[in-house]
């Protein structure tokens, strides 16, 4: 068992909080088609860690200009044709601001790049490939992934440790959230972890709620712009 693709670790709500994702954005993507994700009631984890993963890059996708369409349409192809699952989690993967591409090379030629969705190739070069978030094992599937809602800190989430909890070193951000809803000063539980005061408020950052009337609006703006 490879607990990247086998073992549910996140709910919905966690996945949307993990990527500061509303979570009527994540409902849609699911929906689309273009990720995947096991069936189970509500609150329950059902989104693996290449689920995590395949989140983190089709948001990173989209913000690069390809359409929901686009990406659905080249992950399917890929896990019907090549019985690939999770693709968006896997290296060998690239896109040129409007199609999602795969590397080919053929006997005598020189590499090239071929369009999912219809196999055109004549691609010869390509703009970008990956997110510098996301840490490759050898097999080219993610192995870890740094959670970029997090600002001045690396947050990692690793699925063979802690059962893939955001975590900074050897310290989990809930714990550290948890000490900050006790109402303790931030120089105490920066000293209690380990951590220095701007790395406490860093961690605190994405949990804290703007006023109803900004984060309503915030959150509009966010998905027409994602969607």
């Amino acid at each position: 068992m490879d607990p990247r693709f086998d073992l549910p670790l996140y709910t919905r709500a966690e996945v949307a909080l993990h990527l500061g994702l509303p979570a009527t954005t994540l409902g849609d993507w699911l929906r689309s088609g273009a990720l995947e994700a096991g069936s189970g009631g509500r609150g329950e984890p059902t989104i693996t860690f290449a689920g995590l993963v395949e989140t983190h890059m089709l948001r990173h996708l989209r913000r690069s200009g390809l359409s929901l369409q686009a990406i659905g349409e080249a992950a399917v192809e890929l896990r019907s044709r090549a019985g690939r699952h999770y693709p968006l989690a896997w290296s060998g993967l690239a896109y040129d601001g409007r199609d999602l591409l795969i590397e080919i090379s053929n006997e005598g030629r020189e590499a090239g790049w071929e369009r999912i969705r219809d196999s055109q190739g004549g691609f010869p070069g390509v703009l970008r490939r990956g997110s510098a978030a996301i840490g490759w094992s050898d097999d080219g599937y993610a192995a870890t992934l740094r959670l970029v809602i997090y600002h001045d800190i690396d947050v990692i989430v690793d699925p063979a440790r802690s059962y893939g909890r955001p975590m900074v070193e050897d310290v989990h951000v809930e714990d550290v959230i948890t000490e900050v809803r006790t109402g303790a000063p931030y120089r105490e539980i920066a000293t209690k972890f380990n951590l220095e005061d701007f790395e406490v408020e860093a961690l605190v950052r994405p949990h804290i709620r703007p006023p109803a009337f900004r984060k309503a609006r915030h959150l509009e703006t966010q998905t027409e712009s994602l969607l």
